[in-house]
């Protein structure tokens, strides 16, 4: 069994994983309806991808297993992610990586150490690239959170803000 993870880029945008190709959750503000996937969607991530590349960089990594698109990573800088602002939190740290996204799409492979080896290698690439802070909003108890469960990050050494 192989495990691989690779920069998302415009050549294998279409290994993104069907539900993290369609979701602008992030990339919006206002309502938002995860069941309205369409055509639409997937050309605006598409475009927001473009965009974050050309202004940022290297922004997420595609997790392959055994070939297969089995989660996904997506982080920028906050001003990327307009639904940022709709959170009554305390505002990011100027200069921080914001995870927008670390999911693993398949129940079955969740708590296999799959998030573990993809948040150790962002962390590894986003010190190397001289980013000091990553922060993220997570929940609780909450395996659909896309951002991951809180435990999950405090094991890391994050802390609550």
């Amino acid at each position: 069994m192989a495990l691989e993870i690779i920069d998302i880029s415009i050549k294998n945008f279409e290994k993104i994983p069907k539900p993290c190709k369609y979701c602008l959750y992030w990339q919006t503000s206002g309502p938002f309806s995860p069941s309205s996937i369409s055509p639409e969607m997937k050309y605006k991530k598409r475009e927001w991808i473009i965009r974050t590349l050309d202004d940022f960089g290297k922004c997420g990594y595609i997790i392959l297993f055994d070939g297969s698109s089995v989660g996904f990573v997506q982080y920028a800088p906050a001003r990327f992610f307009p639904r940022i602002r709709d959170y009554k939190s305390e505002t990011l740290d100027e200069g921080a990586i914001f995870i927008a996204c670390l999911y693993i799409v398949e129940r079955r492979l969740r708590r296999k150490g799959f998030g573990s080896v993809i948040l150790k290698h962002l962390i590894k690439d986003l010190r190397a690239r001289g980013f000091k802070a990553i922060e993220t909003f997570a929940r609780k108890k909450s395996e659909e959170n896309p951002s991951g469960p809180l435990e999950f990050y405090l094991k890391y050494g994050f802390k609550i803000k």
